[in-house]
């Protein structure tokens, strides 16, 4: 049996190699161990083997549960894309957004869930995580439309640089700050539950801008996704597949053991400005999800705007952070936790690590800070990090379990 054990991530969570090679007791039999998917706009990847019962069953049983395995993760995955898609036109989420200002939306299950766990990240990170941000995102052209979706007053046609590279005009400022205004009323979306139905208030506020009027319209994609992974995690370890993966897309991960050695996974995070890792850990039996600025954006006179939007410009992060990771506990909450740590900046972002002991304790955050040509590693675990980079160095040491900054 031929074990690799590395597990390559960038911001886009990027799973380079198989990490279990099955074994199987006949010549003519292939134990199945892993599968893709492609949901919501993007692609997953399960590597999954069962513990010490698996010497116990013949290939063909072990085949069969994974198969229904597979199958029930990608209805999973379908039903919560059907669920909270922000460009499909039958999704709760697309109904809420539709709706008109001051109605009262029902949502399933999954929708009620996953937006209460973004009102509460939300609100832990005093809005640095909106998911109200969907205009701002849209109008510097990072949004997924469903196929009809009408021209808006907004738009702009790509330019072309002298050397044939497109690139979209930045927008008008009167759009930037209406949409700013408009997504600082997520804290008014109201949640209820009455009769075994779930609910969504939406919020009264409106913007208007030459004449055309915008409410709030929400984007839980990547909270999704991470919420997915949990999903993912529990029906793993409910159903005894004891060693593998489940990585889905642009931001999350579940990580059980390795069939070996220590049975940790070697997670190597891909330079955002380079090749290669630039930093790596040894885990095993976590969640973890991580945001980067270098897979959705564009460049403008030498500066870079990329899909994560900081709801206090109402533009694109200029904060510095090129990727941050969030190992333990929630996926869906890391993968929220990861955009707001970007948005916030250095210094804002470590001092909310340190000030939030309780929560961070016992997980791992790491965060690539590039200024210029400088790169600048920053973790609150600096005993068990492995640079990669040469080029980049720490810039923290920890103290009582806190970050102190170089």
């Amino acid at each position: 049996m031929t074990k690799v054990k590395t597990i390559v991530i960038s911001s886009v969570l990027a799973v380079s190699v198989a990490a279990i090679s099955g074994c199987a007791t006949k010549q003519d039999e292939t134990l199945n161990n892993y599968m893709t998917f492609f949901s919501m706009g993007t692609t997953a990847a399960l590597v999954a083997q069962k513990g010490e019962e698996a010497a116990q069953m013949s290939v063909k049983e072990q085949n069969d549960l994974f198969d229904a395995l597979c199958g029930d993760i990608y209805a999973l995955m379908t039903s919560v894309e059907n669920s909270i898609s922000s460009s499909l036109r039958t999704s709760y989420i697309w109904k809420f957004n539709e709706a008109e200002p001051g109605s009262e939306v029902e949502l399933d299950e999954t929708a009620y869930e996953i937006l209460e766990t973004a009102k509460s990240v939300y609100e832990f990170t005093q809005g640095y995580y909106n998911p109200a941000v969907w205009y701002s995102v849209d109008l510097y052209g990072f949004t997924t439309r469903p196929e009809g979706y009408e021209r808006a007053p907004y738009d702009r046609d790509k330019a072309t640089t002298e050397g044939g590279a497109s690139y979209l005009p930045l927008p008008e400022d009167k759009y930037v700050q209406a949409f700013k205004e408009l997504s600082a009323h997520f804290s008014e979306v109201e949640l209820s539950e009455r009769d075994g139905k779930y609910y969504a208030y939406k919020p009264e506020a409106t913007v208007e801008v030459d004449g055309a009027e915008y409410s709030l319209r929400l984007d839980l994609g990547g909270i999704g996704k991470g919420w997915t992974v949990n999903a993912v995690a529990d029906m793993l370890d409910e159903r005894g597949y004891t060693y593998g993966y489940f990585n889905f897309g642009t931001s999350s991960i579940t990580v059980n053991s390795f069939s070996g050695s220590d049975g940790k996974y070697t997670i190597s995070f891909t330079d955002p400005r380079g090749t290669g890792g630039y930093c790596s850990y040894k885990i095993k039996d976590e969640n973890l999800s991580t945001s980067g600025d270098y897979e959705n954006y564009y460049m403008i006179d030498g500066t870079r705007y990329c899909h994560i939007i900081d709801p206090t410009s109402g533009s694109p992060i200029q904060t510095g952070i090129a990727s941050a990771t969030v190992i333990g506990g929630s996926a869906a909450e890391d993968d929220a936790l990861t955009t707001a740590l970007m948005a916030m900046g250095k210094e804002k972002a470590v001092g909310f690590i340190n000030d939030n002991p309780e929560y961070f304790g016992g997980k791992i955050v790491t965060l690539l800070v590039i200024e210029g040509d400088k790169g600048t590693i920053i973790t609150n675990d600096p005993d068990n990090i492995t640079i990669r980079n040469q080029n980049y160095t720490l810039g923290n040491t920890v103290s009582d379990g806190k970050i102190i900054l170089n």
